[in-house]
């Protein structure tokens, strides 16, 4: 049996509905002596500005978007605290790596 080709036409809505629905999730340890403060919150919204996806941070219970400077600093998440990292939509996978080697380095002040 043949798929039906109009599903997986390049602009297709529900290819492209298909393809936002994709959730990634994992955990990254902060590594920086001060914590998550204002150049780091700063790399991680530039990581991912021309994405099409959303990407939420939750530490100590609070959940932030992660495209907005000022709620990743109103996490105060200090050296050795772990985020939870969701991220929803097109190149999830992409963006959950990138962040996971940002903060495995330090994002470039180790």
């Amino acid at each position: 049996m043949s798929k039906p080709s109009s599903v997986y036409k390049r602009n297709n809505p529900l290819r492209n509905m298909i393809s936002k629905s994709k959730e990634y999730s994992g955990i990254c340890l902060v590594k920086n002596a001060s914590g998550i403060h204002v150049r780091p919150a700063g790399v991680i919204v530039r990581l991912f500005e021309e994405e099409d996806c959303e990407v939420r941070f939750t530490y100590a219970g609070k959940t932030v978007n992660a495209r907005s400077i000022m709620s990743i600093l109103m996490l105060g998440a200090p050296q050795g605290g772990k985020i939870f990292v969701s991220v929803k939509g097109n190149n999830a996978l992409c963006v959950l790596e990138k962040l996971q080697t940002a903060f495995e380095t330090g994002f470039g002040e180790l």
